[in-house]
C-alpha cells in the first residue's frame, strides 16, 4: 500500500519555523517586525536587503529564512494571526464583558495595516487558512469564547454567531480597501467602528 508523500511546507511557514536556535528565532522575529512596519508604511516594494538593514541583520539571514517575497508575506501574515491569538488569550483572562469588541477592533486594524500583504498573498494563490490552519482556528476559537461572554452579558446581539462575526471582519477589510483607507488609521478605525456598532444589541 502506497502513501502520498507529505508536501513540503513553504519557506517561512509555521512548520519550518520549529526547531530554530534561539539566536535564529530572534533574528527571524526582528526581520518580521521590520518587514511588517516597512510594508505597512511604504508598501510591498521595499527590497529584502533594506528590510535586513532595518532589522539589524545581514541580507543572507533574511534570504535564508525567506528566500522569496511571497514567503515573507506569508510569514508576516501568520505572525499577525499569532499575535491576535495571544491578544485574545489576554482578553479572555480579564473580566471585561465587552472584550470581544476590543479584539475585533484590533483584528480590523491589523487587517487594514496588512491589506497590501494580504492582497499579494491572494494574488500568489496563498490561502492563510490552508497555510496556517491551526493558527486560524485558534483565532476563531478566541473570538467564539469572547462572543459567548458578550452574549451572557447582553452586550452583543443575541442572534450573532461566530461565523457571522468572522465574515463581518473579512467584510470590514474589503470595505476599508474599497474606501482607500488602508493608510489612514483614523478613517479605517471609523469604518471599523461603524461595523462594530452593528453588532451591539438593538435599542428597545
Amino acid at each position: 500500500m502506497s502513501s502520498r508523500p507529505r508536501e513540503r511546507a513553504p519557506a517561512g511557514s509555521p512548520e519550518n519555523d520549529r526547531g530554530l536556535r534561539a539566536d535564529a528565532r530572534r533574528n527571524r522575529e526582528a526581520v518580521l517586525r521590520a518587514a511588517q512596519r516597512a510594508f505597512a508604511d511604504e508598501g510591498l516594494g521595499v527590497p529584502l536587503d533594506e528590510i535586513a538593514r532595518r532589522a539589524g541583520v545581514g541580507p543572507g539571514t533574511v534570504h535564508r529564512h525567506f528566500p522569496t517575497k511571497e514567503a515573507l508575506y506569508l510569514a508576516v501574515s501568520v505572525d499577525q494571526l499569532r499575535r491576535l491569538v495571544a491578544e485574545g488569550d489576554a482578553l479572555a483572562a480579564g473580566d471585561d464583558p465587552a472584550a470581544l469588541f476590543t479584539l475585533l477592533s484590533r483584528m480590523m486594524a491589523s487587517g487594514a495595516e496588512n491589506a497590501a500583504v494580504k492582497s499579494a498573498l491572494a494574488a500568489a494563490e496563498f490561502d492563510l487558512r490552508s497555510a496556517a490552519p491551526d493558527v486560524a482556528a485558534d483565532l476563531t476559537d478566541r473570538v467564539a469564547a469572547l462572543l459567548g461572554r458578550a452574549h451572557a452579558a447582553g452586550v452583543v446581539r443575541p442572534d450573532l454567531a461566530v461565523d457571522e462575526v468572522m465574515a463581518l471582519v473579512a467584510g470590514a477589510f474589503a470595505a476599508i480597501r474599497h474606501a482607500g483607507a488602508e493608510t489612514g488609521r483614523e478613517r479605517s478605525a471609523h469604518l471599523a467602528q461603524i461595523i462594530l456598532d452593528g453588532l451591539r444589541p438593538r435599542p428597545r
